[in-house]
C-alpha cells in the first residue's frame, strides 16, 4: 500500500503525524497501553469478577520494594533508623512476646510441652483473626511503641461482614479505625450502634487500612516456610508440616445483593432463616437502588461456602488471587470511601507478612518477610508508624473538613440516611484557597459520579453549595458542581481548554458557542511535595517509572444531564448541538475532545430552549500539540463509547476527529437501545452489556462483530426513541461499509467471517494506487454528512447554530 501523502486535501486542522507504509499515520497523542479508559457502569449490575478484570490490569505494573524501602518511602520512617531508639520498642516485654507467641502458635500450629516440640492440629484461617488483631493492637499502644502523640487507632475483626459503601460485598479480614469510634454515647459498641440502624459493618470511609489473613504457610504471599529454617522467637525449630483444614475465601466470586423481588425470594429460599433488612441508596446520576443488608449469620454462612473455592489453588494462583483481593479493598477505599490520594494495607500468611500501597499512579508491594528477629523490630516500627500517621498521611485528601464535622472519629455525625448517601460524603465540607487568594468553603449536597478503579485520574463529581463568608462572594448560597480528579502533572488542565475555547468564541464573533461550552468558576491545582508526601518521595525514587500526578479541584456552573429530558426532539437537538460544537472546537480553536460519553453530554436551558453542552475536557488535546509526544502513559476514552480503532492494540493511527464522531454514534445507540426513556433502564437482559463490563479486547471483539453483522437485523431501538431510527440506521450503514471496505492494517481477526476477510483483501488490492483518507474512513464518515443527516429530526428541521465549517473533509 502506498504511504499516506502528507498534503491532505482538507484545510481543516489535521491530526499531525508521521507516515507508515501499512496503515494510517502514526499520531503521537496517547499510546496504546493498559489502564487507558474509563469504566462506565451504566446501570450494569456490579459483579466482582467483572471489576476484577480491571484490577488485574492495575496490578500488572506493580513495583516491589524491600521492607526498608517501603518503611522509608511509603511510611516515612527515617532512613536506616535505629528503630529501638526512634520508637522505644520493647520486643522483649512480656506483653509483646506473649502476643507474638499467641499468634504464631495458632498460625503454625505448634505448642511446647516440657521442652518438646509438638505439631498441633491444622488451624482454620478464622482462628488467626483475633490473635493477629491482638498483636497489632499491642504494638500500637504504650507497650509496643511509645508516644502519646499517636492518634490511637484500633484493629478489629471485620470478617465476615462486608464493609459498606459500595454495591460489592468486599470483606477484608481485619480493619483499622480510630479508637474513638468505639467510645460512643452510653458506651455502645460500634457494631451495636450500627445494628440499631440496620447497618452491618463499617463504611469504607471509616476504614483507615486493611489486613488480609491467610493460612497457607506463606505460599500466598510468596514465602516458602520450609526453606526459611528456624524462628528465633522460640528456642526450638518449627515443624511446618501442618495440614490445611479449609481453603481460603473466594471473595472474587461475590456478587452484589440483588434488588429484584424475584432474586430476593431466591435468596430467601437459600437462607430461609435470614431476614435481611433493606436500605435504599442513590447511585451516580441520582438513580435509586435497593440494597439488601445481610446479617452476620448470613455472611458467616456465605463465607464458609466460599472457602472451598480456593482450596485447590497452587501457590502461584493463590498469590495472584491475594493481590486481586487486596487491590479490591484499595479500590473500594479509593472509589467508595472519603476522597483519598492513596490507600494501604497488609497481608499476613501464617508467620509472614507483606505490606501494600496503592495510589493513582502505582501499586507498590513490600517484599514478603517472616517474623524473624531480623525483621521483627522493623515490622513493629512499621505498625507503630501506621498508627502515628494522621488521616492525611493515610491518604485522605487535605482540606476535606474533618475537624468540626469528624466522620472518621464519630460516626454519629453521619445523617445515616442511606437514601441520600451510602459513602458518607453528603454533608462533608471542603475548604480551599481560590485562585483569587480568598478562602472558600462548600458543603457537599449530592454525589453525582465517582470513577471506579485505582490507576488513573479517577474523577469525583459532586454538587456543592457555597457556605463561605467571603465578602462579595458572587456565588454564595448557590449550588455549583465540584470535580476532584488526579490527572498527570504534565497534562494541560481542563480550565485551559475551556477558557481558550470561550475566548476564541468571543474574539471570532462566534458567541453562539458559549451556550454549548461549560463555564469554569475556579480551578485549583494541588501538587505533592517531594519530601512531605509519599507521592513526592515515590517520584524522586522511581523517577520516570512513576507517573507524577496532581489533585485538581474545579468549580463549574451546574448543568443538566440527559436523564432530565422528557421530549425526544429536545434530546435530538442536544445531540445535534454536540456535533456542531465538536466541529467548531476542532476547526477554530483546534481542540479535540477525545472523551465523548453519555456523562459528558449535558444541557442548559435558556429562555425555555435547550442547548447541548459538551462537558469534561480533562482528556482533550490541542491538535498542534498532538505531534509532540504522549501526555500520559495511558490511552483516553470511556470504554463503551470508544471507537473500534482505539480499542484495537494494533491501531497505530492515534486519536482522530472521526473517532469522536463514532463515540457520538455509540452514545446514541446505548441510550436508545438500553433505556426505555432517558433515565429509565430497559428490562433485562439489555443489549450491548459486554461494552460496559468487558475489557478492551472483549469490547473490541464485540464491536467488530457488531460492524460485521450489519445486515443481520434492525437495531433494537426502544419505542420512546423510535424517531432516532433514521439517524442511527444511516450512521450504522456508513460505519459498517467504511470498516469493511477500508485498507487492511493488520491480519484480519479470527472472529471475522471469511466473507469479510475476502472483502478486505479485495479492497486492499483495489486501493493500492489510491491514497486512503484515514480521517474520514475513505470519505464515508465526515462532519458534513453527519450535519446534513442530523440537521432535521422526524422530518422537522432542528436549529443549526453554526453554518460555517470546512465542507471538504
Amino acid at each position: 500500500m502506498e504511504p499516506i501523502p502528507e498534503n491532505h486535501p482538507s484545510n481543516m486542522p489535521q491530526t499531525p503525524g508521521k507516515k507508515m507504509t501499512d496503515g494510517p499515520e502514526v499520531v503521537q497523542s496517547t499510546p496504546q497501553s493498559r489502564n487507558c479508559c474509563t469504566h462506565a457502569q451504566d446501570e450494569v449490575p456490579q459483579n466482582a469478577d467483572v471489576l476484577n478484570k480491571f484490577l488485574d490490569e492495575d496490578i500488572q505494573d506493580k513495583v516491589v520494594f524491600t521492607l526498608d524501602e517501603f518503611a522509608t518511602i511509603i511510611l516515612g520512617l527515617p532512613p536506616k533508623c535505629d528503630v529501638e531508639e526512634e520508637f522505644n520498642l520493647e520486643p522483649e516485654s512480656e506483653a509483646v512476646k506473649d502476643a507474638f507467641e499467641a499468634y504464631l502458635r495458632v498460625a503454625i500450629g505448634v505448642s511446647e510441652v516440657e521442652g518438646q516440640k509438638r505439631t498441633g492440629a491444622a488451624t482454620h484461617e478464622k482462628k488467626l483473626y483475633q490473635p493477629l488483631a491482638n498483636l497489632l493492637n499491642i504494638l500500637r499502644n504504650g507497650t509496643g511503641c511509645a508516644g502519646k502523640e499517636i492518634d490511637e487507632k484500633i484493629f478489629f475483626v471485620q470478617d465476615p461482614r462486608p464493609v459498606l459503601g459500595s454495591l460489592l460485598e468486599r470483606k477484608p479480614d481485619l480493619g483499622a479505625i480510630y479508637t474513638q469510634l468505639l467510645k460512643l454515647t452510653e458506651n455502645q459498641q460500634l457494631s451495636k450502634y450500627l445494628a440499631k440502624k440496620k447497618i452491618v459493618g463499617v463504611f469504607w470511609g471509616l476504614l483507615l487500612f486493611f489486613v488480609e489473613v491467610k493460612h497457607r504457610k506463606g505460599n500466598f504471599i510468596g514465602l516458602n516456610a520450609r526453606k526459611q529454617g528456624t524462628l528465633a522467637l522460640f528456642p526450638f525449630e518449627y515443624d511446618f508440616n501442618v495440614k490445611a483444614v479449609l481453603a481460603l475465601r473466594a471473595r472474587s466470586l461475590s456478587r452484589v445483593p440483588s434488588s429484584s423481588r424475584a432474586q430476593s425470594k431466591k435468596a430467601s429460599s437459600t437462607h430461609a432463616a435470614d431476614e435481611r433488612p433493606r436500605v435504599t441508596i442513590h447511585q451516580s446520576g441520582g438513580k435509586e437502588k435497593t440494597l439488601e443488608v445481610g446479617t452476620s449469620q448470613f455472611y458467616a454462612q456465605k463465607a464458609e461456602e466460599e472457602l472451598k473455592a480456593e482450596e485447590n489453588m497452587t501457590p502461584t494462583q493463590g498469590q495472584h488471587h491475594t493481590r486481586i483481593q487486596c487491590a479490591s479493598y484499595a479500590k473500594e477505599m479509593l472509589s467508595n470511601g472519603f476522597i483519598r490520594n492513596h490507600a494501604m494495607g497488609m497481608v499476613a500468611d501464617d508467620n509472614g507478612v507483606r505490606f501494600h500501597y496503592y495510589d493513582r499512579s502505582k501499586v507498590i508491594e513490600s517484599q514478603a518477610s517472616f517474623f524473624h528477629d531480623e525483621w521483627k523490630k522493623l515490622f513493629m516500627a512499621m505498625v507503630c508508624q501506621l498508627n502515628k500517621l494522621d488521616h492525611e498521611k493515610l491518604g485522605f485528601i487535605p482540606h476535606l473538613d474533618l475537624l468540626d464535622f469528624d466522620h472518621l472519629r464519630d460516626p454519629k455525625q453521619f445523617a445515616y440516611d442511606l437514601g441520600e448517601d451510602l459513602q458518607g460524603l453528603v454533608g462533608a465540607r471542603y475548604s480551599f484557597i481560590g485562585s483569587d487568594g480568598l478562602g472558600r468553603a462548600v458543603v457537599i449536597e449530592k454525589v453525582l459520579y465517582r470513577a471506579e478503579g485505582i490507576i488513573g485520574r479517577c474523577s469525583i463529581v459532586v454538587e456543592v453549595r457555597c457556605i463561605c463568608s467571603v465578602s462579595g462572594c458572587d456565588w454564595d448560597g448557590e449550588n455549583k458542581i465540584m470535580k476532584i480528579s488526579f490527572p498527570t502533572r504534565s497534562r494541560t488542565s481542563e480550565e485551559v481548554f475551556i477558557r481558550e475555547a470561550r475566548a476564541k468564541a468571543k474574539s471570532s464573533g462566534n458567541h453562539w458557542a458559549l451556550n454549548h461550552l461549560p463555564n469554569i468558576i475556579d480551578s485549583i491545582t494541588v501538587t505533592y511535595d517531594e519530601t512531605k508526601t509519599v507521592q513526592g518521595r515515590l517520584k524522586a525514587h522511581l523517577k520516570e517509572k512513576y507517573e507524577e500526578r496532581v489533585m485538581r479541584v474545579t468549580i463549574l456552573e451546574k448543568l443538566h444531564s440527559l436523564s432530565e429530558l422528557e421530549d425526544v426532539t429536545e434530546l435530538a437537538q442536544v445531540f445535534y448541538d454536540i456535533l456542531q460544537i465538536h466541529q467548531w472546537l476542532y476547526e477554530c480553536p483546534g481542540i479535540l475532545h477525545r472523551d465523548l460519553s453519555i456523562g459528558n453530554i449535558m444541557f442548559r436551558r435558556i429562555d425555555g430552549k435547550v442547548y447541548g453542552v459538551l462537558n469534561d475536557f480533562d482528556l482533550s488535546s490541542f491538535v498542534p500539540d498532538m505531534a509532540k509526544g504522549p501526555a500520559s502513559d495511558f490511552r483516553t476514552g470511556t470504554r463503551p463509547f470508544m471507537s473500534v480503532d482505539l480499542l484495537d492494540p494494533d491501531w497505530k493511527g492515534g486519536h482522530l476527529y472521526r473517532h469522536d464522531l463514532e463515540s457520538l454514534f455509540f452514545i446514541m445507540i446505548c441510550l436508545t437501545c438500553r433505556y426505555e426513556r432517558p433515565g429509565v433502564p430497559a428490562a433485562e437482559p439489555r443489549v450491548f452489556t459486554k461494552w460496559f463490563s468487558g475489557t478492551d479486547e472483549e469490547v473490541h471483539a464485540s464491536k467488530t462483530v457488531f460492524y460485521s453483522n450489519r445486515f443481520s437485523g434492525k437495531l433494537p431501538i426502544q419505542y420512546f426513541f423510535a424517531g432516532f431510527t433514521d439517524w442511527l440506521d444511516a450512521i450504522y450503514y456508513w460505519l459498517c461499509t467504511a470498516y469493511q471496505g477500508r485498507p487492511q492494517i493488520k491480519r484480519p481477526p479470527k472472529i471475522l467471517p471469511a466473507r469479510m476477510q475476502n472483502l478486505q483483501s479485495q479492497n486492499n488490492l483495489s486501493s493500492k494506487n489510491t491514497p486512503y483518507d484515514w480521517n474520514t474512513l475513505g470519505g464515508i464518515f465526515t462532519y458534513t454528512d453527519m450535519k446534513q443527516l442530523m440537521s432535521s429530526f422526524q422530518d422537522q428541521p432542528l436549529e443549526t447554530r453554526w453554518s460555517g465549517g470546512n465542507p471538504d473533509h
